[in-house]
C-alpha cells in the first residue's frame, strides 16, 4: 500500500468518521447511563446494561482523543519533539482496546443472561441476581484492566533517537529486558478474549433462537392438542401473536449480535495477522497496511459502541418513556413517534417478565 493511500484512510477515519461517531456515541451513552440509573437496579439486566454503557463511553472518549494526536500537523511537522503515533498508542490506543474488550465481554454476558431467560425460565432470577451481575461486570473490568495494562509495564514514553528526523524525540521505549515477551502475552490475551467473545456470542444466540422457536412450537401444539371449551377466536389470535412476538425477539437479538460480530470480527482478524506476521506492525514492512486496518478497526468498534441508544429507544417501551420524559420538548419538536408496541415487553406464559432496562 502506498503512503498516500494509507494517509487518506488514516485521515478519513480519524478526522472524519471517528470524531462524528464518537461524539454522538458519547452523548448517547451519557443518556443511557442516566436512564439506567433512574430505572433502578431491581433487575439484573439493568446492572449489565449500565456497565456496558460505561465501557462504551470510556472507549469512545479515547477514540475522540485519538484525533487530537493523529492529524496532518502532528504526523509531518519536523518541529515537534515527540512521535505522534507512539503518543497515540500509549495514551489512547491501549486504554481504548481495553474498554472495547470489556464491551465485548459484557455484551456476551448480557446475551447469555437473555438466553437463560428462555432456557431456564423458572430459575433465571435466582441464578442471576443484580448483585451477581454487578460482580461479573466488575470482574470483567478488573481482569481486562490488569491483562491489557501489561503494555504499561513493558513500554513507556522517553527520549529516543529518531533516524528519520535526525534528532531525539519523545517516543516509546522498552522498559525491561522481557518487555517484548510481556507485549506478546498482552496481545495474545487481547486476541484470545475477543475470539472467545465472538464464539460465545454466536453460540448463545443460536441457543436463544432455538429456545424461542421451540417454545413457539410448544405453544402451538398445546393449543392444538388441548382446546378449551370456552376458547374464542380472540384467544387463538393472542397465542399466534405471542408466537410471532417471540420470533421477532429472536430475530432482533440475532441482528444486534450480528452488528457486534461484524464490527469486532475485523479487529480480531487484525490482531491475528499482527501476531503471526512479524513485519505487520507500526514500523515493519507492512506498516501502511497495519495503520490503515487499525484505523478501520477502531472506527468499526466506535460505531458499535454508539448505536445502542437507537435500539433501546425503538425496542423498549420503558426506556422510551424515560427518554421522552427527559426530552419531551425536544422529542415532540422533531416529531419522533415510534410505534406503541414493544416486543421486549411481551413474554409468553412460560417466560417470566424480564425488564430490559
Amino acid at each position: 500500500m502506498r503512503d498516500e493511500d494509507a494517509e487518506i484512510i488514516l485521515y478519513f477515519t480519524l478526522l472524519g468518521v471517528c470524531p462524528v461517531v464518537g461524539l454522538f456515541g458519547i452523548i448517547a451513552n451519557i443518556i443511557n447511563i442516566i436512564i439506567f440509573i433512574r430505572n433502578g437496579f431491581t433487575e439484573s439486566i439493568n446492572v449489565s446494561l449500565l456497565g456496558l454503557a460505561i465501557s462504551d463511553l470510556l472507549a469512545l472518549l479515547f477514540v475522540v482523543l485519538f484525533a487530537a494526536f493523529i492529524n496532518p500537523h502532528s504526523l509531518h511537522s519536523e518541529d515537534l519533539r515527540w512521535n505522534a503515533m507512539d503518543f497515540a498508542y500509549v495514551i489512547v490506543a491501549v486504554p481504548n482496546s481495553m474498554f472495547t474488550r470489556i464491551t465485548c465481554l459484557i455484551t456476551v454476558f448480557i446475551t447469555v443472561e437473555r438466553c437463560l431467560c428462555f432456557v431456564l425460565p423458572l430459575r433465571v432470577k435466582s441464578l442471576i441476581t443484580p448483585g451477581r451481575s454487578a460482580l461479573v461486570v466488575a470482574a470483567i473490568f478488573v481482569a481486562m484492566s490488569f491483562a491489557l495494562g501489561l503494555a504499561y509495564v513493558a513500554i513507556e514514553l522517553d527520549w529516543r533517537w529518531d533516524a528519520g528526523r535526525n534528532k531525539t524525540v519523545i517516543a516509546t521505549v522498552l522498559r525491561r529486558p522481557d518487555s517484548r515477551t510481556l507485549l506478546n502475552i498482552r496481545n495474545n490475551i487481547s486476541m484470545s478474549s475477543q475470539l472467545f467473545s465472538l464464539f460465545a456470542l454466536g453460540v448463545s444466540n443460536i441457543a436463544l433462537a432455538l429456545a424461542v422457536e421451540r417454545q413457539a412450537k410448544w405453544r402451538a401444539q398445546t393449543v392444538a392438542s388441548a382446546p378449551q371449551p370456552n376458547q374464542t377466536a380472540a384467544c387463538s389470535e393472542t397465542s399466534d401473536s405471542a408466537t410471532y412476538r417471540n420470533r421477532r425477539l429472536a430475530r432482533m437479538i440475532q441482528f444486534l449480535s450480528l452488528i457486534l460480530f461484524i464490527t469486532y470480527l475485523f479487529s480480531t482478524i487484525f490482531y491475528m495477522v499482527a501476531n503471526f506476521v512479524p513485519e505487520f506492525d507500526f514500523y515493519g514492512k507492512y506498516k501502511n497496511e497495519f495503520r490503515s486496518y487499525w484505523m478501520i478497526a477502531i472506527a468499526a468498534q466506535a460505531f458499535n459502541s454508539s448505536i445502542n441508544i437507537l435500539f433501546y429507544y425503538r425496542m423498549n417501551a420503558r426506556y422510551r418513556r424515560r427518554f421522552n420524559k427527559m426530552f419531551r420538548k425536544g422529542v415532540s419538536r422533531i416529531g419522533i413517534a415510534p410505534a406503541d408496541h414493544n416486543i421486549m415487553d411481551h413474554t409468553t406464559a412460560a417466560v417470566p417478565q424480564i425488564s430490559v432496562v
